[in-house]
């Protein structure tokens, strides 16, 4: 997949909160962006983000298990990845999100950031989300 030049977004979904983060064209630097609350005026803030950002190319971790079955939260994203397909003409690519959460709260951890702003509803699924993109940008280099 050619991503040089594109300016990419990453989501971690969840039933309540979306975290997302973009990168420049040039995957210099990843920014988080605020919190998507996943309610009836999701989809009117996500799309306008991506736009607001010139976003193009969308990235959705998906907790891929080992064994390749389901689960609940791996089907509420797939049934969100195939509405936001009909939404935008922006390609939209899955990725493993394995351990990203976890590896979030490590980076919050690893970075000092003091326990109130971790625990602040959101943080952790933004962190997620740069996680997410910086995994795929590394792996693409």
């Amino acid at each position: 997949m050619e991503i040089e030049k594109k300016r990419i977004a990453a989501l971690d979904y969840g039933l309540a909160r979306i975290g997302m983060a973009v990168c420049d064209e040039f995957h210099i630097s990843v920014n988080t962006r605020p919190v998507i609350p996943n309610n009836e005026q999701m989809w009117e803030i996500l799309l306008d983000q991506l736009r607001r950002d010139r976003i193009d190319l969308v990235l959705v971790g998906v907790p891929f298990k080992l064994d390749g079955t389901s689960s609940p939260i791996i089907e509420a994203i797939q049934t969100f990845i195939a509405e936001l397909r009909t939404r935008i003409q922006i390609p939209v690519v899955e990725v493993d999100e394995s351990f990203s959460t976890s590896r979030a709260r490590e980076i919050m951890l690893g970075s000092g950031m003091k326990h109130k702003r971790r625990s602040t509803k959101g943080t952790k699924d933004a962190v997620a989300a740069a996680v997410i993109l910086s995994d795929f940008l590394e792996e693409h280099r």
